[in-house]
């Protein structure tokens, strides 16, 4: 009888455990994606000294991302999204500098050039 109780806790757990897991991973978020990828390439692109952002980066980005067409949730989770990655990778990157070499620095000039120009294709 007391080897029943962990076996019915466990089935218990496994029936709670199914629905919740889908309503916690649901469909992705394209538009939290693509921010994640403009906060770690303007991380980058601070820590190699190649090229800052401009104050209007996320502005511009969540612009473009609208005129997509991300619904209004999609637009705050990507700004939500963001500044998360951003300030994890500003902790990171103060814990544990990685260093740029000259093929990296290069390549992350020229993609900060086309997103201080609002081009933000390449995310």
């Amino acid at each position: 009888m007391t080897a029943s109780a962990p076996v019915r806790a466990l089935a218990l757990v496994c029936l709670v455990a199914l629905p919740l897991s889908a309503c916690v991973t649901g469909p992705a978020n394209p538009s939290a994606t693509r921010a994640s990828e403009l906060a770690s390439l303007v991380s980058r692109s601070v820590a190699c000294r190649a090229g800052a952002p401009s104050r209007s980066t996320l502005d511009g980005f969540i612009a473009a991302e609208k005129a997509r067409g991300a619904t209004p949730e999609q637009l705050a989770s990507a700004r939500s999204t963001y500044v998360t990655v951003s300030e994890a990778e500003t902790i990171n990157q103060s814990v544990k500098p990685r260093a740029c070499d000259a093929a990296e620095r290069a390549e992350v000039r020229e993609k900060m050039t086309r997103i201080r120009a609002g081009d933000f294709s390449a995310l």
